[in-house]
């Protein structure tokens, strides 16, 4: 009978160890186009052809990670998809995109049947976040999803301070609101208003702590009269200003929790016949390119969106090909762009909405 060649022949063949030809027919790790041209020479020369059903009865590999993200209407997500999908698809890996809703019961259904589905990692960027003995015991399992005796890593992404056995990465909101504070500060405002997000937004308590750490010293304070949380939306935005003038509150600067709802505050001040920044500065967060297209454009804090989704899914990777040890917590930081909504003479160069 006949020896059929086998994945041994084909590595001495083209002169390197079988676990190299394993990567390049898996296409699951770095090898140079040299040895790759030699493995696929050594195949044709050799016959060897590799049994896909065996190969997946033995391995539990799949080629596909999944993203979870709160809103796929929410633009700050974007560039975060878009730079971890790029880095995986250079891998050879597929990305799925999933939307929670920001909703925990939907996000935990979601990461169940991603276990079952034998998925090979999870980017994770949490709708909410919770400090009971439920929420953690969540957490808890996601650092414990298996298939067969494989870990399915879970990195998450602008997830605060939750998730602690996990590998995170995020950007420091904390110094970039205390950042925008200090900005309307130094610009002489006293009476400075914050549109924030959902209290249950990973962020939303870092955000608050930031700016309240800048007015406290500064003796002006943040009176709860002058916060108003739920914001994400342009229209959410629109809606809060509104609701703040209308009430008498006379904020002479805002901080709003993204460009979107600084946006919408833009359009509520030109409303009741308020000059900005004559009258009243406005912030937002994120560096958007809504940001630099409005009159006037908004003074923001850039996040390095695309870096944040490039390095959650290098950590991934590394956990994926079986990289050990305890969970990695890595923090970027934004820069400011500061434009016309809180400095008149302020430039709208369009390099100022990119971030990076």
């Amino acid at each position: 009978m006949k020896n059929v060649p086998g994945i041994q022949d084909v590595a001495k063949k083209a002169g390197v160890s079988i676990s190299t030809v394993s990567r390049v027919l898996n296409n699951s790790g770095n090898v140079g186009e040299c040895l790759k041209k030699k493995v696929y020479e050594a195949v044709e020369a050799t016959g060897y052809s590799a049994n896909p059903i065996a190969s997946n009865l033995k391995s539990t590999k799949r080629n596909q990670i999944a993203i979870v993200i709160p809103d796929l209407q929410g633009t700050y997500y974007t560039d975060i998809i878009k730079g971890s999908s790029e880095y995986f698809y250079e891998k050879g890996i597929m990305s799925v995109i999933l939307e929670s809703n920001g909703d925990l019961k939907k996000e935990a259904s979601i990461m169940r049947d991603l276990e079952k589905q034998w998925i090979d990692g999870v980017i994770l960027i949490p709708g909410r976040t919770g400090e009971d003995a439920q929420y953690r015991q969540y957490m808890e399992r996601l650092s414990r999803m298996r298939k067969r005796d494989t870990a399915i890593p879970v990195v998450l992404v602008e997830a605060g301070d939750c998730g602690a056995g996990l590998d995170q990465v995020c950007v420091d909101h904390e110094a970039a609101f205390a950042c925008l504070a200090e900005h309307l500060l130094e610009l002489g405002r006293r009476r400075i208003a914050f549109l924030g997000d959902c209290g249950g937004a990973p962020m939303s308590r870092q955000e608050l702590s930031g700016i309240r750490k800048v007015l406290d010293t500064a003796g002006c304070g943040l009176p709860d009269s002058l916060v108003n949380m739920g914001n994400s939306t342009v229209r959410d935005g629109f809606q809060a200003m509104e609701t703040l003038l209308l009430e008498g509150a006379k904020p002479d600067g805002v901080i709003c929790a993204n460009d979107q709802v600084a946006a919408g505050a833009l359009g509520a001040c030109k409303e009741h016949g308020l000059s900005v920044p004559a009258d009243i500065a406005v912030t937002g967060y994120g560096g958007m390119a809504l940001s630099i297209v409005t009159d006037p454009a908004v003074t923001t804090m850039i996040a390095p969106r695309r870096r944040l989704g490039s390095r959650a899914a290098e950590l991934l990777y590394e956990r994926i090909e079986g990289m050990s040890g305890g969970p990695r917590r890595e923090i970027l930081t934004a820069h400011a762009a500061v434009r016309c909504s809180t400095m008149r003479s302020a430039t709208r160069g369009l390099e100022t909405m990119f971030d990076d």
